[in-house]
């Protein structure tokens, strides 16, 4: 009996079964949406603040949009590698698979040039694009160019900052 058992319901469902891709990217869906309102709220509240001597109260608020920017960016970029992580392995021709990369890609060109373009460490900025890239390659499919473009400009190699080495002060002393 306990055999029986066994063979006709023990059996757990295969993964890719269990795995509703619809219904996760859904999921996705709207906390990118939350995140796309709290980028929205902080680009008004910078905007609308006239700028250091501002009032407190514009302060308060841009540091507030900051905060559910902060927040909200964390929370989409977790529920999408959460995504991602099953998705290519279990459902990676479904639309929604490649709608999620899209996102993870565009998330990763905007966090690189952010990186890029205040000077900051071209390795950081590399590592997001590049396992997009590798992601698109798995899947067979072509890589976005603003990627492809995104991933050249990280590989360079940082231009040089080399300080200018100060010209010799003339000497006080004279000789007569």
């Amino acid at each position: 009996m306990l055999v029986l058992a066994a063979a006709c319901g023990g059996r757990p469902e295969p993964t890719s079964a269990r795995f509703d891709a619809a219904a996760e990217f859904a999921k996705v869906a709207a906390v990118h949406a939350r995140f796309a309102a709290a980028r929205d709220r902080l680009e008004r509240a910078q905007s609308q603040a006239p700028g250091p001597s501002g009032s407190p109260g514009e302060a308060v608020l841009v540091r507030e949009a900051a905060a559910a920017y902060d927040a909200a960016f964390a929370r989409d970029q977790l529920v999408l590698a959460a995504f991602l992580n099953q998705a290519l392995n279990l459902a990676p021709e479904r639309p929604e698979t490649r709608e999620a990369l899209a996102l993870y890609a565009e998330a990763a060109v905007a966090n690189a040039r952010f990186l890029l373009d205040r000077g900051g460490d071209h390795r950081q900025a590399l590592e997001p694009l590049t396992v997009a890239e590798r992601a698109y390659t798995v899947l067979g499919v072509p890589v976005p160019a603003r990627l492809v473009a995104a991933a050249a400009e990280a590989r360079r190699p940082p231009a040089s900052t080399a300080t200018p080495t100060p010209a010799p002060r003339p000497s006080h002393r004279h000789r007569r």
